[in-house]
């Protein structure tokens, strides 16, 4: 299983629209990001992508891609292994950092519902650091 920990000095984040309240909270980051790729010698798809974001106040929210979702973790994963992560982000999923393809995903294609069992409306803000 890949591991990636993200520093807190990012500046990339989910702005949200609506603010959430108890207590009062603006903004998602990406704390965890987990990748455990497919075992192509097996009949079924392994593949899990795991995200996790936290909540300027320690909210936490986990979001789970994998062989029953749609995309697919082993599609994702295998998207992201070919990606050019040194683009500018232009508003769309296959441009941009890590962190704002991830937040494209879940915000800008709704995804946050079913990955994250709550939807996330916003805009993504910052640069890559």
């Amino acid at each position: 299983m890949a591991l990636l920990a993200v520093g807190a000095s990012a500046q990339e984040k989910i702005t949200l629209t609506a603010p959430e309240t108890k207590p009062s909270n603006n903004e998602y980051r990406l704390a965890l990001f987990q990748a455990a790729h497919d075992d192509p010698a097996t009949v079924n798809d392994e593949g899990v992508l795991v995200i996790g974001l936290k909540g300027q106040n320690g909210e936490y929210v986990a979001c789970e891609y994998g062989s029953g979702t749609n995309p697919t973790a082993t599609f994702l994963i295998t998207a992201l292994n070919k990606a050019n992560l040194s683009s500018a982000y232009a508003g769309n999923g296959t441009t941009g950092s890590l962190k704002q393809r991830i937040y494209h995903r879940l915000v800008v294609m709704g995804e946050s519902t079913l990955i994250c069992g709550k939807t996330l409306t916003g805009t993504i803000t910052g640069a890559v650091p």
